[in-house]
């Protein structure tokens, strides 16, 4: 959560691709902590967030809005979004660049104060390898 005072010191900025008009122009927050945490993981889960994360936010193959379900969500629900996209390479825990996993979508997760608060692999749509499974069901509305 974006402190009361206003202050981002505690973030790094990105920049998302806006779905109401298109633009490069929405500002996404990630946390140093969860950034940290990640890195601790592996070099290939710091590599996610430094390369992968990013070109989804930016190029992202669909948006979603209004989770209905996942063990992240907010109760409230609506505002919350989803980005997901079809990153060209996937990272092992040694860092090296390896095909993206088949099957699978990459997604991250942007509360309603545009803080990005999870992002991950995960089983995507038999008929549309770009979205994840259940996605009709999981969100509210698609933006993009």
């Amino acid at each position: 959560m974006v402190p009361k005072d206003g202050s981002r010191r505690q973030y790094l900025t990105l920049i998302a691709l806006e779905p109401r008009d298109g633009t490069l122009s929405a500002e996404v927050l990630v946390s140093y902590d969860p950034t940290q945490a990640v890195a601790r993981r592996s070099l290939g889960h710091a590599r996610e967030c430094g390369l992968i994360v990013p070109a989804v936010l930016q190029k992202p193959a669909a948006i979603f809005e209004g989770l209905r379900s996942d063990e992240d969500e907010d109760p409230r629900g609506y505002g919350w979004r989803c980005y997901c996209g079809l990153p060209e390479k996937s990272y092992r825990a040694d860092g090296a660049a390896a095909p993206p996993y088949r099957g699978q979508v990459y997604l991250v997760f942007i509360d309603d104060e545009g803080v990005a608060y999870n992002w991950r692999w995960e089983r995507a749509d038999h008929d549309n390898p770009t979205v994840p499974l259940n996605h009709a069901t999981r969100f509210k509305q698609r933006l993009l």
